[in-house]
């Protein structure tokens, strides 16, 4: 299994619509006092700021950077380019967001070669038809292939072989677990994780 996920997705697509963002803390979100971050750059993360931050909070970590408005057409415009590219080398793509999906590669290795492969080619792929970069996680099943997707942002590639999925999970933090929210991490953390 293959997770495919484009790289602050929201920012990149702004700094590709207005190339004077390139290498500023980009924030997209909404703009009043009561919207959230839904998205920022690596320049803006390095400040504190990420998703779901009320954006008031983001203009007080990040008062130097430039807020965009959400623009979901051009959005949905880049995702459809990205399911293209995925499409290329798989029909079997579950898409859970309009900038990452899962896919079975099992079926592909013969005409593209092993999945590590066709991880890479998928990210200069998505390097060269779109303008962004993404981070690519495989690993025996989607739950490990999220997980080292994460371990590769951004812009990177980690594979996770299925004789080495518990050395590749042991040193996580419990927070790292997909889907493990505020509270599950507390009771893990209370049972000893």
């Amino acid at each position: 299994m293959l997770h495919v996920d484009l790289d602050a997705f929201y920012a990149a697509v702004e700094v590709l619509k207005d190339p004077g963002l390139a290498g500023r803390p980009v924030i997209v979100g909404g703009t009043g006092s009561r919207g959230v971050v839904a998205s920022a750059s690596y320049e803006a993360r390095r400040f504190g700021v990420h998703s779901a931050m009320p954006i008031v909070r983001a203009r007080r970590l990040c008062p130097d950077a430039a807020f965009v408005a959400p623009d979901f057409d051009s959005y949905r415009t880049y995702s459809n380019r990205f399911r293209e590219v995925l499409l290329s080398y798989t029909p079997l793509v579950e898409p859970i967001a309009l900038d990452e999906a899962f896919l079975d590669v099992a079926g592909a290795v013969r005409l593209f070669g092993p999945p590590a492969v066709i991880g890479a080619a998928i990210r200069s792929d998505v390097r060269r038809g779109l303008g962004i970069t993404c981070s690519v996680g495989v690993a025996p099943n989607k739950f490990l292939a999220k997980l080292a997707s994460e371990q590769a942002k951004p812009d990177g590639l980690v594979v996770v072989p299925a004789d080495d999925v518990l050395s590749f999970l042991h040193p996580l933090p419990v927070q790292a677990l997909w889907g493990a929210g505020e509270k599950t991490v507390g009771v893990l953390h209370r049972l000893g994780a």
